[in-house]
C-alpha cells in the first residue's frame, strides 16, 4: 500500500458535502422498479421495468444485463438501508467520499510510472487513510459502505463509486449518472499532497484540477455538487451550515448565491466559490449553470462520470446505469406563481409537491 496523507479538497472535496452520515444505517434489499436516462431532467438510468408500480424504480425482473442483476440488491442496500431515500447526510457524505476517492488521481503521477490515486474504492480498504485530517467527516460513511464489498463479494471501488451516484439521486434534481462496475481491487492508497485546500488560488485549483483531466468547464459544473453540501471544519462555529439556501436539493441556486453581494441567511461560502464566480478565468464558465438547471445537470452528470472512472480502464467495465432509480424532475414541484413575465433565476420548490414526489418515487426506500 502507498504512504498516507492527503491535503484535503477542502474546496470541493474536503468540504463538498462536508457531512457525515449518522452511524445507524442497515444495509436491507427491498424490491426495485423503472426509468430512462436523461441527465437532470427527471430521467433515470436505463429503460428498466418498474413492475407497474410507476415509482421510477427499476426491478431486477426487468434486467437487461446479467452481470447488473446482483446490483439491484446493492443498490437497495445503500439507497434504503444508508440514505432511507432522502437527501441527508449520508448521501451527501457518500457524494464527498467519491470526489475523496477518486480525486487523487494524477496525470503526472501516470506518466511518470509513481503510485497514483483513482476511483478505486480504497478509502474503504487501508483503515488509516480515512483517519487522515483530510477526510474528516468521513469516518461513519466508510463504516457503513465498508461491509458491503465482502457482503456481495464486489470490489471496493465499485460500491463506493455507485453509493457516490446514489447520493446524487437520493437529492431530488440529482440527475442520473452513468454508473459502471467491474473496477479491481485497489492496489495503493492514494498519494500525498494532492489536494489544495479552501484559500487556495484559482490558478492552482484550476492546474490541479487539469493534472486530473478536466476542463475549467468541468471543474465550474463540478463544485454545484455544494448545492447540497454543509460545511464543518473550515470555521467550526459555523459548522453545519449549507452552502446554499436549498441545501436538499440538488438544484443551481448555490450559483446565484454564491456570486452574489449579499449571503443567503444561514449560509456559508467558501473562498474557492467566491473566487471562481469572479475570477477572469472561471467567471465565464461558471456563469453557464447560473439559472440553468437542465444545463448544469447534464453537464455535472457527466463530469461525474469521468471522476469516478479516474485511472480505470473503462474497457474493462460494464455499464450498470440500468439499476438507476428515476431522477426526481424539480420543474413541475415550483410554486406557481400569478405574476406573467420572466420566471426567477431560482424558482421556488413547493414542499408539498417536493415531499410528494419523493413518496412517489422513493417510496421502497423510506
Amino acid at each position: 500500500m502507498r504512504s498516507l496523507s492527503i491535503p484535503v479538497f477542502s474546496f470541493l472535496l474536503v468540504m463538498l458535502l462536508g457531512v457525515v452520515a449518522p452511524a445507524n444505517g442497515s444495509p436491507h434489499s427491498p424490491g426495485p422498479d423503472a426509468m430512462k436516462r436523461k441527465h437532470g431532467d427527471g430521467g433515470g438510468g436505463g429503460d428498466g421495468d418498474d413492475g407497474g408500480s410507476g415509482s421510477g424504480i427499476p426491478t431486477v425482473d426487468g434486467a437487461k444485463n446479467a452481470v447488473c442483476k446482483p446490483w439491484y440488491a446493492i443498490r437497495d442496500a445503500i439507497m434504503g438501508g444508508i440514505y432511507h431515500g432522502r437527501c441527508g447526510d449520508p448521501a451527501r457524505a457518500a457524494v464527498r467520499l467519491a470526489f475523496h476517492d477518486a480525486g487523487t488521481f494524477s496525470l503526472a503521477l501516470q506518466a511518470a510510472g509513481r503510485p497514483n490515486g483513482g476511483a478505486d474504492g480504497s478509502m474503504l480498504v487501508d483503515p488509516n487513510e480515512v483517519l487522515r485530517p483530510d477526510n474528516n467527516g468521513l469516518q461513519n460513511i466508510v463504516s457503513l459502505l465498508k461491509p458491503l464489498p465482502a457482503q456481495f463479494n464486489v470490489s471496493p471501488g465499485d460500491v463506493l463509486h455507485l453509493a457516490g451516484v446514489l447520493g446524487v439521486l437520493a437529492c431530488p434534481g440529482g440527475p442520473a449518472i452513468k454508473t459502471y462496475i467491474g473496477r479491481k481491487a485497489p492496489k495503493n492508497i492514494a498519494p500525498d499532497g494532492l489536494l489544495p485546500n479552501t484559500n487556495s488560488p484559482v490558478k492552482v485549483l484550476t492546474d490541479r484540477f487539469a493534472d486530473m483531466g478536466f476542463s475549467i468547464r468541468e471543474l465550474m459544473a463540478l463544485i454545484g455538487a455544494h448545492t447540497a453540501g454543509k460545511q464543518r471544519f473550515v470555521n467550526l462555529a459555523r459548522a453545519q451550515s449549507p452552502f446554499d439556501s436549498t441545501v436538499n436539493i440538488w438544484d443551481v441556486r448555490f450559483y446565484s448565491e454564491t456570486q452574489s453581494s449579499s449571503v443567503a441567511a444561514g449560509t456559508f461560502r467558501l473562498p474557492s466559490d467566491v473566487n471562481f464566480s469572479h475570477n477572469a478565468t472561471t467567471q465565464k464558465d461558471y456563469n453557464r449553470f447560473v439559472g440553468k438547471q437542465d444545463n448544469w445537470g447534464r453537464e455535472y452528470a457527466d463530469a461525474h462520470e469521468k471522476m469516478s472512472l479516474l485511472g480505470v480502464d473503462k474497457s474493462t467495465l460494464t455499464d450498470c446505469t440500468e439499476i438507476l432509480p428515476q431522477s426526481i424532475d424539480l420543474k413541475d414541484l415550483s410554486v406557481s406563481s400569478s405574476n406573467s413575465g420572466k420566471q426567477p433565476t431560482d424558482p421556488v420548490i413547493d414542499p408539498v409537491k417536493l415531499e410528494a414526489a419523493i413518496q412517489k418515487y422513493r417510496s421502497i426506500w423510506l
